[in-house]
């Protein structure tokens, strides 16, 4: 049974014990980190994927525990070149402050090499970056503006069936407009605000145990009409929600369930997503430019790009066909 949240939650109660689970239109669920009691086991995750007409941009800041690091990737649709980093920052104790919210705050990592500050206000997010010896002695430099356009993202918390302290909170914001500069060596690729478009992963959690996470995104337009598709899976206890919706024109719209047919050790080939009553049925296929698979593997993930087809049909929505697509998945173990 799909549980959906309609008023803000705590998370923990006052022992540090998780106290609620399901899924929410708006950021209802709410983080006080001084109550999570495995704090060295806390991953405090802030990502962004922009894709614009020639390239994907990926960019992720993230503390575990005791220990931080940055992550910027490129992948040129045009070259198939991928340019790649992720640089460590051991010993930092918490001092990159990850804000408690989605909603507000901002996110800062700075060393010699790397300069990355993503900001939020109550209208826009702004990016910027500067990574000195990005990749094969490039620089890169980032500055761009978002933009919301939709009033729900989707919401999820999932507790762990094994240990009541653990849990796994996430916030999916889609279909943001981009408009800004990216260059990377002698590259640049112009954000254009009515064609780019970029989505925030916002993740905050606590596991007692490894688990092999996998996740489907699109972000993107079918006739004329907004759409952007979550299909994740692989962590906590999904007996009261799980990620797997999609958004059409603003709108979510869950599956009850869906079934994943891949292999994560094989981004090269395609994976299989079907849900009940005949509610959706898509392949996502890997994409090669150039004699190059569409795929970079740094800080712990990967991220493989590629197109989906198939369709999707629920009860309240027509029937979507999806015929290339753009999408990608991520592979990781958290």
């Amino acid at each position: 049974m799909q549980r959906e949240i309609t008023n803000e939650k705590n998370i923990f109660d006052a022992s540090g014990k998780v106290c609620c689970a399901g899924w929410s239109r708006k950021p209802d669920f709410l983080f006080d980190k001084s109550l999570c009691k495995n704090r060295f086991a806390l991953t405090e995750r802030d990502s962004y994927l922009i894709v614009g007409d020639g390239a994907a941009v990926y960019l992720s800041v993230v503390e575990k525990g005791i220990n931080a690091e940055v992550t910027a990737a490129i992948v040129d649709f045009n070259t198939g070149d991928q340019d790649f980093r992720t640089l460590k920052k051991y010993m930092s104790f918490g001092k990159l402050s990850m804000p408690a919210s989605s909603k507000n705050g901002d996110v800062t990592f700075t060393d010699t090499r790397v300069g990355m500050n993503f900001s939020n206000t109550a209208l826009n997010r702004y990016i910027r970056c500067e990574f000195v010896d990005f990749y094969k002695e490039k620089t890169l430099y980032i500055n761009l503006e978002l933009k919301e356009r939709i009033d729900e993202s989707f919401n999820i918390m999932l507790p762990s069936k094994a240990n009541p302290k653990s849990f796994f909170l996430k916030r999916f914001v889609p279909y943001m407009s981009a408009s800004g500069i990216v260059r990377c060596g002698g590259a640049e690729y112009n954000m254009n605000k009515d064609s780019a478009v970029a989505y925030l992963d916002w993740q905050r959690y606590s596991l007692s145990e490894k688990s092999c996470y996998h996740a489907l995104y699109a972000n993107t337009e079918i006739n004329g009409k907004q759409f952007a598709l979550c299909l994740a899976g692989g962590v906590g206890d999904t007996s009261e929600g799980s990620e797997n919706c999609f958004f059409l024109d603003g709108e979510i719209h869950k599956f009850a369930s869906v079934k994943a047919l891949g292999k994560e050790e094989r981004p090269d080939k395609p994976w299989k997503f079907t849900a009940g009553s005949s509610a959706m049925e898509l392949t996502f296929k890997p994409s090669i430019k150039s004699g190059k698979l569409l795929c970079v593997t740094t800080g712990g993930k990967t991220l493989v790009f590629g197109e989906l087809y198939g369709y999707i049909k629920q009860i309240d929505t027509e029937k979507l066909y999806l015929d290339a697509i753009p999408a990608h998945m991520e592979f990781s173990i958290i």
